[in-house]
């Protein structure tokens, strides 16, 4: 029996999680169908993908005027519909709003799946053109998708598309390949920081304001003040990275905060540290938690909107959202700080999540419950679970 032909839309390979989610679908998908994995602008790729690389060199112009990015974006719908023509493909699934209705308006019969990754209230007001926009998506989908359950309550709730267009599909992770990355040896660089610093916290992710890595920094101060032991590992790049650079050299936490960028394999560096903790302002579905617990690394995590709590109390209520440090199933969870100060001295809230990974750098039984715990939260994640689900929504 022939394999259907699948496409899967993004708009590159190298910016973020819906884009490294794009590219990690493509790899399992490809064990199934013929898949052709389409992006605006392949320029600058880094994340690995499977099937057929389609470049529509039609990338973004930021700086152009309104009629040049009209044309640009009629360019991208002229360029998709003949690639799906061409390639006959059955389903079209596209990732974020951009690509989201690009797929829409180039449809030639194709299964249209949309996804949107993160919570939509956080990224948008409610307002009527946005509204429309998302009512749009969802009525000319077969299913328009997000990230969790929380998100698709709240594109449902708040931007008012109807709940018989949406539904929502969790991401995933690989495993086994996480399992093998993790033993890899860390450079010199790194390997010499870990032996300075026996108790390290990590965090992964772009380094932008809503990642808020800088509460790191500030809660390492207070942290090594007690324990001269503890050190801080970022992970990623992005434009705060003089911000968060000159906020360690001002709080003299300078030589003990080690920021090597965005690394091709982060999970030795998880493997090696004590604790991974996520103070984002807001989220989609966080990959980085899940992955934490592929690598058996015990996290501490806000309470925000969405993810962390369908990730670390699958059996609490979704919506709600801890004011304490709650030692949820999986992992712990503190208080949102998205409306916290970021300078001066640590808040109340800072203070709490500071206090919870002190206990996972500190209390070895606490450490050692969370790690056991670790590997059935990670399967709950696994390829293998969730691409069942994306094979149901391509075969339905």
């Amino acid at each position: 029996m022939e394999k259907k032909h699948i496409a899967i839309l993004v708009q590159n390979l190298h910016n973020g999680g819906a884009e490294r989610m794009a590219a990690n679908l493509s790899i399992e998908l490809a064990k199934y169908y013929e898949v052709y994995l389409i992006v605006f602008d392949a320029g600058d790729a880094i994340y690995p993908y499977g099937g057929k690389l389609i470049d529509l060199k039609v990338p973004p112009l930021a700086e152009a005027s309104a009629a040049t990015r009209i044309r640009n974006i009629i360019t991208r719908i002229r360029r998709l519909s003949y690639i799906k023509k061409k390639y006959k493909i059955d389903c079209t699934i596209s990732h974020m709003e951009g690509a989201n209705l690009v797929n829409i308006f180039a449809h030639r019969g194709d299964k249209i799946l949309t996804m949107y990754h993160s919570m939509p209230s956080r990224c948008m007001e409610p307002t009527f053109v946005h509204s429309l926009m998302h009512a749009y998506t969802g009525k000319h989908s077969a299913k328009y998708l997000c990230v969790s359950r929380l998100a698709e309550q709240d594109m449902a709730e708040n931007f008012g598309v109807k709940p018989k267009y949406l539904s929502y599909v969790y991401n995933f992770s690989d495993l086994e390949k996480i399992g093998r990355l993790q033993k890899e040896t860390l450079n010199e660089k790194a390997a010499l920081f870990f032996a300075a610093h026996p108790r390290v916290m990590i965090t992964v992710g772009r380094l932008t304001h809503m990642k808020a890595q800088d509460r790191l920094i500030r809660m390492l101060k207070e942290l090594r003040e007690k324990d001269p032991g503890v050190g801080l590992v970022i992970l990623g790049e992005g434009e705060e990275r003089p911000l968060l650079e000159e906020l360690a050299e001002e709080l003299g936490v300078k030589d003990h905060v080690l920021m090597p960028g965005e690394v091709e394999n982060p999970f030795p560096y998880m493997k090696k540290a004590k604790v991974f903790a996520l103070p984002s302002d807001y989220e989609g579905l966080p990959m980085v938690l899940i992955e934490a617990a592929a690598c058996t690394l015990p996290v501490v995590s806000c309470d925000i909107q969405s993810g962390p709590r369908e990730v670390l109390a699958p059996d609490t209520d979704i919506t709600k959202a801890t004011e304490n440090i709650e030692y949820a199933q999986y992992g712990i969870l503190v208080p949102a700080l998205a409306e916290e100060p970021r300078r001066g001295k640590l808040s109340e809230k800072e203070q709490m999540m500071a206090q919870a990974i002190k206990e996972l750098l500190t209390d070895e039984a606490l450490r050692r419950r969370y790690c056991e715990n670790s590997a059935a939260c990670a399967e709950r994640f696994s390829s293998e679970q969730i691409i069942g689900e994306w094979r149901k929504l391509i075969e339905e």
